[in-house]
């Protein structure tokens, strides 16, 4: 069988399998799972939760959950309508891996939404300039409170090639609670999403300031994907939003989804959600910070950690977003569903 051919036979079971099967009717009700009351998530949540309410007159809310690998099996279930998932967690539960005890076989992602640059962060007078630079140093690797990041952690220490055998690896109560922990000494360093206030916060007011830690040399997309499914290389430069980015650089990203449930939200309803996000993508961004790193067209980008929903892929391909690439892309990881 040609690999143009595998693609197809791919797609059609994914759009005759049970998730196109999936009833037509109208949503009557949208709930958006999200991470606790305060975080990024539970804003953004509320912001689609109105924004839904408004343009599709759905009734819609936000629900906050402890943390966003919990209510991914709830929308596995049919239990919630949609939920905010990293690329991250979305990878683990499309694997089954950890903390999933089985493959999330029905969800499908509506929408990228956004962008969060990630790396390691030192203080700049500790002297550390590189990954390999953290060798015997002590290292923030585990975060209690999101269990997907130790393995990221681990994936972005071996763009230089080190193991979490080659730093003394320390556990942190959270990514804030790690920043207070290097500022404190009790980590030489930690890692961060770039775009989070206590970031720019931290570095006003230490001395010297922070730097953010390049990529090791062993880096590239292919190898950060095998390390940890979601994670990929972003390119940064020195700015105002970013002032502890030194110099030019190449970091790892991952991104946040919203995903659906296959068992709520029937291809119709999927399409008119995209196209909700996609025509007023412009107007959400003006009014929610976080989103306006995704710009329009990366609403739907070719490689993703969990399979689009059938309806939102029509959407796209109306729009002109939807390339080879994306087929390539969606038969890939509805193959690791199955």
């Amino acid at each position: 069988m040609t690999a143009r051919r595998l693609i197809a036979a791919v797609l059609a079971a994914g759009v005759v399998g049970g998730v196109a099967a999936t009833a037509e009717a109208q949503l009557k009700r949208i709930t958006i799972g999200s991470n606790p009351a305060g975080s990024t998530y539970f804003l953004l949540a509320g912001g689609f939760a109105k924004h839904f309410q408004q343009d599709l007159k759905i009734r819609s809310t936000a629900q906050p959950h402890a943390g966003s690998s919990v209510y991914l099996p709830l929308m596995n279930k049919g239990e919630i309508v949609m939920g905010l998932n990293s690329s991250l967690d979305s990878g683990m539960a499309v694997a089954g891996t950890p903390p999933f005890k089985e493959k999330i076989k029905d969800v499908r992602m509506l929408a990228r939404i956004w962008i969060l640059p990630y790396a390691y962060m030192v203080k700049e007078n500790s002297g550390i300039k590189t990954i390999d630079d953290l060798r015997g140093k002590r290292v923030i690797v585990k975060v209690k409170t999101n269990v997907s990041l130790a393995q990221a952690n681990a994936t972005l220490l071996s763009t230089a090639g080190l193991t979490t055998k080659d730093v003394d690896p320390v556990d942190s109560g959270g990514v804030v609670n790690g920043i207070n922990m290097v500022v404190e000494d009790r980590a030489a360093a930690t890692t961060v999403a770039l775009a989070m206030p206590a970031m720019r916060k931290t570095h006003a007011t230490v001395p010297g300031g922070l730097r953010i830690l390049p990529l090791g040399k062993l880096a590239n997309n292919e190898m950060l994907a095998k390390g940890m499914a979601g994670l990929y290389t972003l390119k940064v430069k020195p700015s105002k939003r970013f002032p502890f980015v030194r110099d030019p650089i190449t970091i790892a990203a991952f991104d946040s989804y919203l995903n659906s449930s296959a068992a709520k939200v029937g291809n119709e309803d999927a399409y008119r959600l995209a196209r909700s996000l996609h025509t007023n993508w412009k107007k959400l961004q003006k009014d929610y910070g976080p989103l306006r790193g995704t710009p329009q067209d990366g609403l739907a980008p070719a490689n993703t950690a969990m399979p689009y929903h059938p309806g939102a892929i029509k959407y796209y391909k109306e729009a002109g977003l939807w390339t080879a690439e994306h087929d390539a892309g969606q038969a890939r990881v509805l193959s690791m569903v199955k």
